[in-house]
């Protein structure tokens, strides 16, 4: 049975050759779908990223010193 479907993939016809120029004419065509986010949304993003960026930096800062107290205590060292 696997084999079956084996064959069906590959009994696809062979794709049609495209030139440059028609590649790059899809692609500017493409590209014309895009929709750029404004510089307000560009700025919000930016800022929730370096909020969320330090949120993360405090909280990995806080786990590592528990953890590190938590070492030090396990060893005797403190």
């Amino acid at each position: 049975m696997a084999e079956n479907t084996s064959k069906d993939v590959t009994a696809d016809a062979p794709r049609k050759k495209t030139g440059v120029v028609q590649f790059f004419q899809e692609v500017r065509r493409e590209t014309s779908k895009i929709t750029w986010p404004s510089w307000k949304e560009t700025w919000l993003t930016t800022v929730m990223v370096f909020i969320m960026v330090l949120m993360m930096m405090v909280f990995f800062f806080v786990v590592d010193t528990v953890l590190g107290f938590g070492v030090r205590y396990l060893l005797g060292v403190a």
